[in-house]
């Protein structure tokens, strides 16, 4: 799933979630995102395939900021006992902290790359499997 595919779903999705009629979120959706209208009723006939990926990916966001906003707080704790600390083990100690908690966050950032990409595998994998259908 592309990043603008994604973005034109969650925007439908959320438009008729409150309460908007599908026709009239589709109709300003094609204008916005340059697509036909057919493009987006199809889409939306389909959405039991793509509205649980779309919510896992919402569950997964938050989780990630949440653990983000906690990263950094440990990260400005430690730089903090690292400026003022007067103990050689305490700064070294604060030091470590920081380069864990910056790999916990590149690991963070990296699986939302990995979701992305086992997404666009998947994807892949099933376009395969309908071209091989056809031959």
């Amino acid at each position: 799933m592309n990043l603008k595919l994604l973005k034109r779903r969650a925007e439908m999705l959320d438009t008729i979630c409150k309460g908007f009629h599908p026709s009239a979120v589709i109709n300003q959706l094609a204008e916005k995102y340059h697509v036909s209208e057919r493009c987006l009723w199809s889409d939306w006939e389909r959405r039991e395939k793509w509205v649980p990926i779309l919510l896992d990916l919402e569950k997964y966001s938050g989780f990630a900021q949440v653990i983000e906003s906690k990263l950094n707080a440990v990260q400005k704790a430690a730089w903090s006992i690292y400026l003022r600390g007067d103990n050689d083990n305490a700064r070294v100690g604060a030091l470590k902290v920081v380069l864990d908690s910056l790999e916990a966050h590149s690991n963070t950032v990296l699986s939302r790359e990995i979701v992305l990409r086992l997404e666009h595998v998947e994807e892949l994998a099933k376009k395969k499997v309908m071209e091989d259908g056809k031959n």
